[in-house]
């Protein structure tokens, strides 16, 4: 009976052990969840970076959506089958990031190097707003040989337009009896020295301009300096030379004794003597590091003469020129649906004896080519950069705008006031709250008040504001530089001009009375 009992409490022990075991023990399905959530994590932890940590993040370039943006663009216009004259433009326009495509696409900016005018009319009168191109359509009116040359400036060498202008050619004769003539073909060829009475007086492809029979020579040497001018807006005019260097060419045969036969001792060719091989100038350009300008000034002062009054000539020269001509392009302008042109041109001129500057030429496409002079790469691609700057090609803010919206520098807002906003545009304000120009645009006095302006007003001043934050080596020649500002009378000054050439001189004599930076 004991014994019995014993055996049923041994079983019943272990019945409640049993009971309790199972009671501890782990289902099956949830091990297997367990196992395969492990796996996963596994798998995940080896395919994420080695090297990342909850203390090393991935920087924000590593995670970041990649975007494809389109460059830029250019295309390049011209009728020669090379393009060696055009290797740096192609240089800097790289260096800034710009793509080539063909004339047929949907290109930022057009470098013309022939006149495209004629051959694209309907694509240049109907340029979108992202569009530029390097000439103004009617340009040729300042750089046409003959229409240039018989334009009656004081500073040109009195010229005839054969047979139309042949009583007035035999009357100039008459009065000046020892003037001999330069007779020259349309197309800038052929040039020779000819007496009055061996001129055909009844030819139809070529005109006679005066010959200037006393230069103002260098070791002996006739030769010509080359200002680069650009054009940036016409109507109102904004103008600009560069001022970093200025191209002089020599003549490779010493003037005297003067022999009209030989066109090398008086006409600049392809083969002309440079700087850096006038013996007179090697000392300031090769051993002191001077400019080609430079060393011809430190010649003329070793002449005790002062080479100052030559550069204000040539400003007021190249104004000049462009102010006689500007109302002829702004009515080729008018059947054009926008503004987006700018020039780079060279006027070529030359200097007397007595320090007198005369305009020779005025070149649409002058020669960018170092291919014959190596040195002059160096003027050639500085002059580039500073004129794409200015005109907006050359900032990276701005290829980044156009690349990003396919629009000019001035489509994006948030570029555009980084850059410009309404506050660095607005002038006179004492005058403008005098006249309660912010209630009222009815006075005269209101026209540069900010509230005042109109659309296209403000985009005019927004660019010229630009063109100043951003003109590198180009100095403003007009509107003029103001030299004194305690003495510029703005009444005066503005009295001759058109209207809007004098809304804009204005504002950039007010801008001069803020900032005197803006004053030249």
């Amino acid at each position: 009976m004991d014994a019995e009992n014993i055996q049923n409490n041994v079983q019943t022990k272990v019945k409640t052990q049993d009971i309790k075991d199972a009671k501890n023990a782990i289902p099956v399905h949830s091990v297997i969840v367990f196992l395969l959530a492990t796996l996963a994590t596994a798998i995940l932890v080896d395919l994420l970076p080695t090297k990342c940590s909850y203390w090393n993040w991935p920087k924000q370039q590593d995670v970041r959506k990649v975007e494809v943006v389109p460059q830029a663009t250019y295309a390049i216009y011209g009728k020669s089958k090379t393009e060696e004259h055009l290797i740096h433009v192609i240089n800097v326009l790289d260096r800034l990031g710009y793509q080539r495509v063909n004339l047929e696409d949907n290109w930022n900016l057009l470098w013309a190097h022939d006149y495209p005018f004629i051959k694209m009319p309907q694509r240049m009168k109907n340029l979108e707003k992202h569009q530029m191109v390097n000439h103004f359509p009617g340009c040729g009116f300042i750089t046409n040989k003959v229409d240039l040359s018989t334009t009656p400036l004081p500073f040109l060498p009195r010229a005839f337009r054969l047979p139309s202008q042949r009583q007035e050619f035999l009357e100039y004769v008459e009065h000046n009896p020892n003037a001999l003539f330069v007779e020259k073909h349309n197309e800038h060829r052929h040039i020779a020295i000819r007496p009055p009475e061996d001129i055909n007086l009844y030819s139809n492809d070529s005109f006679v301009q005066e010959f200037l029979q006393n230069p103002f020579l260098v070791d002996g040497y006739k030769f010509d300096i080359g200002v680069y001018v650009v054009i940036t807006s016409i109507d109102p005019l904004r103008l600009y030379i560069y001022s970093g260097d200025v191209l002089f060419r020599y003549c490779p045969v010493k003037y005297h004794p003067f022999d009209a036969s030989n066109v090398d001792k008086y006409v600049v060719g392809d083969d002309y003597l440079p700087t850096w091989q006038v013996p007179s100038l090697v000392k300031y350009y090769k051993r002191l590091g001077g400019s080609m300008r430079g060393a011809f000034d430190a010649y003329v002062r070793d002449q005790n003469q002062n080479p100052s009054g030559i550069w204000l000539q040539v400003e007021d020269i190249i104004r000049r020129t462009v102010l006689a001509k500007e109302q002829d392009i702004k009515g080729i302008l008018r059947s054009y649906k926008t503004k987006n042109f700018f020039d780079l041109m060279r006027f070529d001129l030359i200097i007397d004896e007595n320090l007198k500057v005369h305009l020779m030429e005025a070149n649409m496409s002058p020669n960018l080519s170092s291919a014959h002079f190596k040195p002059n790469s160096l003027l050639y691609e500085q002059i580039l950069y500073s004129v794409m700057n200015m005109v907006g090609i050359g900032s990276p803010l701005q290829n980044k705008t156009l690349q990003e919206s396919k629009a000019n520098f001035l489509s994006s807002e948030e570029v555009r006031e980084m850059i410009t906003s309404e506050r660095n545009l607005a002038t006179n304000i004492n005058d403008c709250a005098e006249h309660g120009c912010d209630k009222s645009c009815n006075s005269r006095e209101c026209d540069l008040c900010l509230p005042c302006l109109s659309g296209s007003e403000y985009e005019i001043l927004e660019k010229a504001h630009h063109e100043h934050l951003h003109r590198i080596s180009m100095k403003r020649i007009f509107p003029k530089p103001i030299l004194q500002p305690e003495n510029f009378d703005i009444a005066t000054e503005v009295q001759n001009m058109t209207k809007r050439n004098a809304w804009m001189t204005r504002w950039f004599y007010y801008k001069c009375q803020y900032d005197s930076n803006w004053c030249i």
